[in-house]
């Protein structure tokens, strides 16, 4: 049965060449720190390319291409289409202010200024267990696709949040410490696109 990564693409971003031109708007993917993932593999992504993602608060964040990573599609029973797990940076320059990228990325051969002023700000990141039950019960349907070791070391941090949730008084530096063993063993399980899913959509909910 083929598997649905969808749900797992819940930022959108718009891909902005070099020198400036943007290529495409309303790109879904999975914005995670180092790495951005689309399955839209007829994107001509290049080393210095730019992924420019709007936060709802309307700020702007700015990522800078280091390898497109291009994943050619395989079949069987998981089977994964061809898809991009590009390496990213931040970029060290200032992300221009909303107002500039609404204003320039529509059009023929539309430009965005990189390098305006930043306008952001650091916000604190606080657990809801709501949410936390939310992403486990999000994350199981796709356990089944992740390497048999790695599935078997996710059931443990799973199975401490299912039980720190139905506590009724669930501790947050337990949800956090849980979130963060999982994230740590998607991360292990190198090349999977599965548990690198799952690393991107736990990582918000810990601040990057």
């Amino acid at each position: 049965m083929d598997l649905s990564f969808d749900d797992m693409m819940n930022d959108t971003v718009t891909l902005v060449k070099k020198d400036g031109t943007v290529i495409k708007e309303g790109i879904k993917a999975q914005v995670s720190k180092g790495s951005i993932i689309t399955f839209d593999a007829s994107l001509p992504i290049e080393p210095g390319d730019h992924f420019v993602r709007l936060q709802q608060s309307g700020l702007a964040e700015d990522y800078i291409v280091i390898d497109p990573g291009y994943m050619s599609g395989i079949g069987g029973r998981a089977s994964i289409p061809s898809h991009f797990q590009s390496k990213v940076r931040r970029s060290d320059a200032p992300v221009a202010p909303p107002s500039t990228i609404i204003n320039n990325i529509h059009g023929p051969n539309a430009r965005v200024n990189i390098n305006s002023v930043d306008n952001s700000t650091n916000t604190s990141i606080t657990i809801q267990p709501l949410e936390v039950a939310a992403l486990v019960e999000k994350i199981k349907p796709h356990l089944s696709a992740l390497p048999e070791d790695t599935r078997t070391k996710m059931q443990v941090p799973i199975e401490l949040l299912e039980t720190e949730i139905r506590s009724g008084k669930p501790n947050t530096s337990v949800l956090v410490e849980g979130l963060k063993s999982m994230k740590v063993i998607a991360e292990g399980a190198a090349g999977n696109l599965v548990a690198a899913g799952i690393g991107a959509m736990i990582g918000p909910m810990l601040g990057g």
